[in-house]
């Protein structure tokens, strides 16, 4: 096991800007009208991503502006509750009875349906070394939803077709 050591740097503070900050006279404000399909949609265990018109990138979860051709996405798609694991990463926890640093996935899921990725937790069971990019997952939704992201429990590796396949040469 790798042991890791964190350094902990002074912080130098580089930069002060005087002055007020009047947010209610920037144009773009985050308007959490625009999601309530979305939220309405996770209350009811389902999944939707907004569809953008001009370069059709469905994201999920919902942007205000497509990152890809900078319009607003205006058209809601059903989307399915599989996807994979688009990217992965080990964070460390400190096990409070033994003291070592045990390793968790922290993994980046593109939903079925999507062209975009977000961070999210896969089931607990699921060790770092059995992750893969590619591994098929399903939602694993709360008991009593509320109506946001949080009604993902978290992500449940599902049976990989592709592990049964043979190679051309065999």
């Amino acid at each position: 096991m790798v042991k890791l050591e964190y350094l902990k740097k002074e912080y130098e503070k580089t930069r002060q800007m005087p002055g007020k900050w009047p947010l209610s006279s920037y144009r773009y404000k985050f308007n959490i009208t625009h999601f309530q399909p979305f939220l309405k949609a996770l209350k009811e265990k389902r999944l939707i991503g907004l569809k953008c018109r001009s370069c059709n990138t469905v994201s999920f979860p919902p942007k205000l502006v497509c990152g890809k051709c900078l319009v607003q996405p205006d058209q809601w798609v059903a989307l399915r509750d599989t996807g994979m694991v688009a990217t992965f990463t080990a964070n460390y926890m400190k096990d409070e009875t033994t003291g070592e640093l045990q390793s968790f996935p922290v993994i980046a899921i593109q939903q079925d349906g999507a062209d975009t990725t977000f961070l999210t937790q896969l089931n607990p069971a699921v060790k770092f070394e059995d992750v893969y990019v590619g591994m098929p997952v399903k939602v694993k939704w709360k008991n009593q939803p509320e109506g946001n992201l949080g009604d993902i429990e978290y992500y449940d590796v599902i049976d990989d077709a592709t592990k049964k396949m043979k190679l051309q040469n065999e």
